[in-house]
């Protein structure tokens, strides 16, 4: 092997690590949790694509992976830890990972605005079902939906958002 290059002892000490803890669960020698293991291995990934990106900056496009990772993770290890009824209340967050990852792509990365634009967009849609979930808000965010669009057709000479943010004629 040539000086230039680096040797793999990462990768193979993974290798390794997992070969032995599957070898002593399969032995008897410990009985580990793997409704719970599964969603921590989840996890740890997302951190490795996170790890992987604050090492080596131009890797820009690890960062939604390892968020989508993250947050699924921790959504799983809840569904695991308690029961998989609660899926039923978090499901939105699966809508809201991928949001949550192209605004931190956004946020780190280059500011591209069509990023911004399109994180907003799946946000919007994952609030309004995670919203819609929780008892009490169910019925308060259509309310405040519908008196603020009231509000924007009684007040038309009001500057509305997209009118503030083109030029003035």
């Amino acid at each position: 092997m040539s000086e230039g290059k680096s040797r793999p002892i990462v990768q193979g000490l993974v290798l390794i690590v997992i070969g032995i803890v599957f070898l002593l669960g399969n032995f008897g020698v410990f009985s580990p949790d793997w409704e719970v293991v599964w969603t921590w291995m989840i996890i740890i990934l997302g951190v490795i694509f996170w790890l992987g990106f604050l090492m080596d900056k131009s890797r820009d496009f690890l960062i939604m992976p390892g968020t989508i990772l993250i947050i699924f993770g921790v959504v799983f290890y809840l569904i695991a830890s308690y029961t998989w009824a609660t899926v039923e209340g978090l499901w939105p967050i699966f809508i809201l990972a991928p949001a949550l990852g192209l605004y931190a792509t956004y946020l780190i990365s280059k500011k591209n605005r069509s990023v911004l634009i399109t994180s907003a967009v799946i946000a919007v849609i994952g609030l309004i079902f995670l919203l819609n979930n929780v008892p009490v808000l169910k019925y308060i965010w259509p309310i405040i939906t519908v008196a603020v669009g009231v509000y924007i057709i009684v007040n038309p000479e009001k500057k509305t958002i997209a009118k503030a943010s083109g030029p003035d004629v």
